[in-house]
């Protein structure tokens, strides 16, 4: 819970996370509301919120859908992406799987779009009886600026983790952080979900 309260008080301007829930194993059919914070951690300073809706598809492929804002500089998001597992998490091995994504977002005057793909691995653990599942991405791809007629390549690593709310009792409401670190410009970003999971 100290973690949680660090991470919220830590967040700083909007950006959409890219990961969010859709590495946390669920069950067959399940469908989740989950309320997003995400804030940089370099350049300005502004605070923006989101939700985000996660469903599972098919087997191993789980749809994300998001949409959110922020104050002052940076505007509307919009995204979507679907992870889709190439290797099943077992005792002795973690669970693979690439996540195409495409993202709008709303930066000062600026309309960008992202389009991109997150190799991910993530492995679970428990910790006194406490279920959490890290996981490493490298989210990549091409940001198209509307405004210039520009492509520029981006590629950022992102490392996160999601858990049963020990308060909560069960596996019906999520926490998840994230951490972004982009590997071209200043545009680091953390995040902070909450999430409500039902059939």
């Amino acid at each position: 819970m100290k973690i949680l309260i660090m991470l919220i008080c830590l967040c700083g301007a909007a950006s959409a996370s890219v990961i969010g829930i859709s590495t946390h194993p669920l069950n067959e059919e399940a469908r989740v509301l989950s309320a997003e914070m995400t804030g940089y951690m370099s350049q300005r300073h502004e605070v923006g919120m989101g939700v985000r809706y996660t469903q599972e598809v098919n087997r191993g492929q789980l749809l994300d859908l998001t949409a959110g804002g922020a104050q002052d500089s940076r505007g509307l998001y919009l995204g979507g992406g679907l992870d889709m597992e190439i290797l099943h998490e077992d005792v002795y091995q973690p669970r693979v799987s690439i996540k195409p994504y495409y993202q709008h977002q709303k930066f000062d005057q600026d309309k960008m779009n992202l389009i991109g793909a997150a190799p991910t691995i993530r492995k679970g653990f428990s910790i006194e009886g406490n279920e959490f599942f890290p996981y490493l991405a490298i989210p990549s791809g091409i940001k198209v600026d509307n405004s210039n007629d520009e492509f520029v390549y981006y590629a950022s690593m992102t490392l996160g983790g999601s858990m049963p709310l020990p308060a909560a009792g069960g596996d019906k409401l999520l926490v998840s952080f994230e951490a972004n670190k982009d590997l071209g410009a200043s545009s680091d970003y953390m995040g902070v979900l909450l999430s409500w999971v039902w059939k």
